[in-house]
């Protein structure tokens, strides 16, 4: 308010110092009113400068603070992605481990299985060689016995039908 006042007594008293024709005093009039202009300008001009850098500082404020906060939230998003991709590849290796293990236990398995099969394999054709062998000696037997009715000269004793059969199998 003083400043107010004092800058209004300045600016009618300038024609206090207007000279009437002499050098010397001209810088000390122009120096005067060069200060009354700073004055009033200042006057005018300032408050609104005030008002706008202290705007743009807060407004500046305001988003330094905004960034720092979203670079406080990538922080913790990293360190959460971090953290899911540790746990992503513990999983992995379990899941890997798992999977080898199921795949030694199909292995063991489908091998137990082809050895039992090899085995009932072999079984079946000594079954069925044996079956074949008796089907064999049943008709050896039936051709010598055959062999033995149709011709009337041989004796049926037992010696004679026994040279007979092991003629017909060897």
């Amino acid at each position: 308010m003083v400043f107010k006042i004092s800058t209004i007594l300045a600016l009618f008293s300038i024609s206090l110092f207007a000279s009437s024709g002499g050098g010397e005093t001209d810088i000390v009039e122009r120096t005067f009113n060069f200060v009354i202009f700073a004055a009033i300008l200042y006057y005018l001009v300032a408050e609104p400068i005030k008002k706008f850098l202290t705007g743009r500082t807060l407004s500046i404020e305001s988003e330094f603070k905004r960034n720092e906060a979203k670079l406080e939230e990538s922080k913790l998003a990293k360190e959460k992605a971090q953290e899911g991709l540790i746990v992503a590849k513990r999983k992995a290796g379990m899941l890997v481990a798992d999977a080898k293990k199921e795949a030694q236990l199909i292995k063991t398995r489908l091998e137990e299985n082809l050895v039992n099969d090899v085995q009932l394999l072999d079984k079946q054709q000594e079954e069925l060689m044996a079956l074949e062998e008796s089907k064999m000696v049943k008709s050896v037997v039936e051709e010598v016995i055959g062999d033995i009715v149709t011709k009337s000269d041989v004796g049926l004793d037992q010696d004679s039908l026994t040279k007979t059969l092991l003629k017909k199998v060897s």
